[in-house]
């Protein structure tokens, strides 16, 4: 039976994680895809040995014949359903429990809430390249970081000493509390969902409050409008990077120093799902977009391979000059059920819709949300100032000319209500429209 997990964070196997993290960041493409074939061809063969599930979806043959991630499309997709209807022990391998691992739930807002389970080194390793995307967006070991999010993480040793000190900002709490909790925190690197960040800088501007203390944001989860990313950044004088995670996968993807949002090669395998169910391997040689697969190569206790995460997303070449030789993530267009259906019943994503509105610098957020066929209601936030009138007719206009036949409202309102997890889903499917 393995350990059990630690109930405060350990420093050495996040230590080590670093080392291994930084070793890997610019390696070169030939050392880079040698480690992950190590890395996959181990996971593969570990999750058919001693999986459960695995042992029923890969062939021994299969696993003893697989040699990298050309060979992925020989196993099978796992959808979020697998890990929401079957019980962990399916799912973690040989020694691993529910009471020796430690749990990451999902918010459900995809309407399928899942729930991933982590070992001691596991979580190690998912520490150690959270902390180095935050080193590598300009961290400093005396900054004081507030994290937006529902539940805190772990306390960590060097808090004692006054290093890397956490604050956490419950974004479950009300838009007062947060703002109270950020102030009395006076942090240096925010961390968190754009949207829950931005209403808490609108409040402060609307208390006449100028916070000038932060250094960095790192924005993830989801997309702030031109215009309010703006707002943000002026309102704290800071600089800001992007991660594109999720709570199975956790880091997906980081920006550069060139706002080039880089893959994590060294930790996931990703390929594309095309419409006629073909798939892409998003290996930088040539731009491609579907829904994301992801295969997580450090998953000792409950595997992930080619894991349906529910995105759709463009993937370019590595071609960007900051000295990574990893493929860039052009666009990350939302859920990939969210797809609007159109007059004649065929459906589409809707994600370029959204830079039809966004384009207008008066709209401050926005959302796209689809009620039944063929009509779709555009929700924004204007800045301040701005007359609702003239504004929403020509959003409107644009929307009408993009999405011809279809049904345009343009609702002009104070503030757009986020999922239980505190994001904001830009583009939006209402049940009854998908029917």
């Amino acid at each position: 039976m393995k350990s059990a997990v630690s109930p405060v964070m350990r420093l050495v196997p996040v230590l080590r994680g670093l080392v291994r993290t930084h070793r890997l960041e610019r390696a070169a493409p030939d050392r880079l895809d040698a480690e992950r074939r190590r890395l996959l061809v181990r996971l593969v063969r570990h999750a058919q040995a001693d999986v459960p599930r695995y042992r029923e979806l890969i062939a021994p043959e299969t696993a003893a014949a697989f040699r990298g991630p050309e060979d992925l499309p020989s196993l099978p997709v796992l959808d979020r359903a697998e890990f929401h209807e079957r019980p962990p022990e399916e799912l973690l391998a040989a020694g691993f429990t529910p009471a020796n691992t430690k749990a990451g739930t999902t918010s459900g807002s995809s309407g399928i809430p899942i729930t991933i389970r982590n070992s001691e080194r596991d979580l190690g390793y998912l520490r150690a390249s959270y902390l180095y995307d935050m080193l590598a967006t300009g961290l400093r070991p005396w900054d004081r970081m507030a994290y937006f999010r529902v539940n805190p993480f772990l306390r960590h040793p060097l808090e004692r000493f006054g290093l890397l000190r956490t604050f956490h900002i419950d974004t479950s709490a009300t838009l007062d509390d947060q703002v109270e909790a950020f102030l009395a925190a006076r942090p240096t690197f925010l961390v968190g969902f754009p949207h829950v960040i931005a209403s808490v800088v609108e409040e402060l501007e609307r208390r006449g409050v100028r916070y000038r203390g932060a250094r960095r944001v790192l924005f993830g989860g989801e997309r702030l409008t031109p215009t309010a990313r703006a707002r943000v950044l002026g309102h704290l004088g800071a600089r800001c990077h992007e991660v594109y995670a999720s709570v199975e996968v956790f880091t997906i993807a980081r920006t550069c120093r060139r706002g080039s949002l880089h893959l994590r090669a060294a930790d996931v395998v990703v390929e594309l799902e095309q419409e006629d169910g073909s798939v892409v391997p998003a290996d930088g040689s040539r731009e491609a977009e579907g829904e994301i697969l992801v295969t997580r190569l450090h998953s000792e206790a409950m595997p992930l391979i080619r894991y349906r995460l529910g995105d759709r997303v463009a993937v370019g070449p590595a071609d960007c000059g900051c000295g990574r030789h990893t493929p860039v993530v052009l666009r990350v267009q939302g859920r990939s059920q969210d797809r609007f259906r159109g007059p004649d019943g065929r459906e589409f994503y809707a994600d370029f819709l959204t830079y039809a509105v966004q384009r207008f610098p008066e709209v401050s957020r926005m959302q796209l949300v689809q009620r039944r066929p063929a009509q779709v209601t555009v929700r924004v936030v204007l800045a301040a100032g701005t007359g609702a009138g003239p504004v929403t007719e020509r959003i409107a206009a644009a929307v009408r000319e993009a999405v011809p036949g279809f049904d345009v409202e343009v609702e002009a309102v104070r503030a757009i209500a986020p999922e239980a997890n505190g994001k904001i889903r830009i583009v939006k499917v209402e049940p009854a429209a998908s029917v």
